[in-house]
């Protein structure tokens, strides 16, 4: 039986509405849509216009005044740049736009040939090498944003994580700790340290997730990731108090239900684990691991009926769960009423 993980998220976002600011948005809008209309050489304008769409994320609408604007000045080395952004972050969400990124490389390749010193570019450069998995190259491109201007947050941050790619991890982990120098408040690095000590079973993960928790309470990711260290380390008190702070803030997780269940049946708590893995299959109807873990407690204690329609589950969920199969075919062998 298997706990389950969960581990790290990159970045996460987040954006909330106000019905008024949307109204002047859209008032916003229709202005300076006007405006492009009677002057559409006018850059500025496009560019206004541009701003407006990146900060409602309407990277495809960007793109389509960028491509404007390098119509009218194509040395323009910001215009590139953004329109490498627009490929980039398109390409993140929209999978069948398979040549964008590589129009998002091109682009950015000819803004640092119009400025090669600017920071911005080449942090962006950096993140698509990553995103192409070239992480000696993305490193290369870190170290010059560096070179022009040391207290660059991410580009600490996603030099870390591209030597954590190459399995560099005493690299990895001064390039966090410098991004953490620089931006204490950004919990990012300080969960990639975590995560890597976490990997090596070092305490240390505690303390780094307990800062992340300082920063905020109720990160439903941090809270599961120091639960499940606790328990891989067989600290099962610890580890269902911070299961249950998960619980309270989201009470239908189903892989905390699952993990608490698999604790008690550690401790041999076969009664307590079949009401938690109810509360995981209540939670999420097709997890057929809890089925088969239920089957488990109701086999162990007595139920043998029940152990045997949750088998049946498990494996009706998924036809290739090994663990059920073998487990019904062992119920059949050693009950004689099945003979």
């Amino acid at each position: 039986m298997r706990i389950f993980l969960l581990f790290s998220l990159f970045f996460i976002y987040s954006c909330g509405t106000d019905d008024n600011k949307e109204l002047e948005n859209k008032s916003f809008i229709v202005e300076i849509s006007e405006l492009v209309s009677d002057d559409p050489l006018n850059t500025n304008l496009l560019l206004k216009r541009i701003n407006y769409n990146f900060d409602k994320k309407n990277y495809e609408s960007a793109l389509f005044d960028l491509k404007q604007c390098l119509s009218i000045d194509s040395l323009n080395p910001t215009f590139h740049f953004l329109s490498a952004k627009s490929y980039f972050e398109i390409s993140k969400v929209d999978n069948s736009k398979v040549s964008y990124p590589q129009y998002a490389i091109s682009s950015i390749q000819k803004s640092l040939e119009i400025d090669p010193d600017n920071t911005d570019f080449l942090l962006l450069f950096g993140e698509l090498q990553l995103a192409f998995s070239r992480y000696e190259d993305a490193i290369d491109l870190f170290n010059k944003c560096l070179k022009l201007d040391y207290n660059i947050y991410r580009a600490h941050h996603l030099m870390g994580y591209s030597f954590k790619k190459l399995d560099k991890i005493e690299n990895a982990i001064n390039c966090f700790q410098n991004a953490i120098n620089i931006n204490p408040s950004n919990s990012n690095s300080y969960l990639e340290l975590a995560l890597i000590f976490h990997s090596q079973n070092d305490t240390t993960a505690i303390e780094y997730y307990n800062t992340i928790l300082t920063i905020d309470s109720n990160d439903i990711i941090v809270l599961y990731n120091l639960a499940l260290f606790y328990q891989e380390n067989e600290d099962y008190n610890n580890s269902l108090k911070t299961y249950s702070k998960i619980l309270k803030i989201d009470n239908f997780n189903a892989n905390v239900h699952y993990n608490i269940g698999f604790i008690h049946m550690e401790l041999k708590l076969y009664d307590i684990a079949v009401n938690n893995f109810a509360d995981a299959i209540y939670s999420e109807s097709s997890f057929y691991q809890a089925y088969y873990a239920r089957g488990i407690c109701f086999e162990t204690l007595g139920n043998i009926a029940q152990a045997e329609v949750d088998y049946k589950r498990a494996i009706e969920i998924n036809s290739t769960y090994i663990y059920a199969k073998e487990a019904l075919d062992n119920l059949i062998k050693n009950n004689l009423k099945y003979k």
